[in-house]
């Protein structure tokens, strides 16, 4: 019967129009334009925690449709959840996507010391507990503006228990300037006698 199917110029036709149905070439505009664009595109990648991707997207898209008009570019950004795919930045001037890549980094740079300065940090300091009172003072009133103004808390432990570590937690430089007055406080004390 593959014989005659060979045969039969008729069938061959049918054959090769059912064949070419499922496969449609695409129009040669189109594919001229997407040899265009694979040609001359350059692209460069951009590695992010996945939490910092809201920083590119921004809100509703704006800070990427942005970064696309200025920069004529296309930005690729991974999907939620997906673990170390970069970001792609490309487009057909080098210049203009080597210059979208450092906007990107800095906004990213940008993103990462706000929540660096914003994220509240404990920082542990040792402090000799017969100091503990003094550092103290009467109903609090040598430590008390040291919290006040710094907006820290500052935990000591309890009198029963023996440990010489005081808990400082507040924004970053305000945990460091705590421990420097914590520091200035205990030298004004004279050493403990055992």
């Amino acid at each position: 019967m593959s014989s005659r199917l060979n045969n039969n110029p008729f069938e061959r036709r049918q054959v090769m129009k059912v064949n070419q149905e499922k496969s449609r070439p695409l129009p040669p505009w189109m594919s001229r334009m997407r040899a265009q664009w694979v040609e001359e595109t350059v692209s460069e990648t951009v590695k992010a925690d996945n939490c910092l991707f809201g920083v590119i997207i921004g809100p509703g898209g704006s800070t990427m449709k942005e970064l696309q008009v200025k920069y004529n570019i296309r930005v690729l950004v991974p999907r939620k959840g997906s673990k170390d795919e970069p970001i792609i930045v490309e487009g057909k001037d080098k210049t203009l996507v080597k210059d979208a890549v450092l906007r990107i980094k800095a906004l990213i740079a940008e993103e990462k010391e706000r929540r660096r300065v914003t994220t509240p940090v404990s920082q542990t300091l040792c402090i000799p507990k017969a100091l503990h009172g003094k550092v103290i003072g009467l109903k609090g009133q040598n430590i008390r503006p040291v919290t006040q103004a710094l907006k820290l808390k500052i935990k000591f432990p309890n009198k029963n228990d023996n440990s010489d570590e005081v808990t400082l937690t507040g924004l970053p430089d305000q945990v460091d300037q705590g421990i420097s007055r914590l520091l200035n406080l205990v030298t004004r004390f004279p050493p403990c006698r055992a």
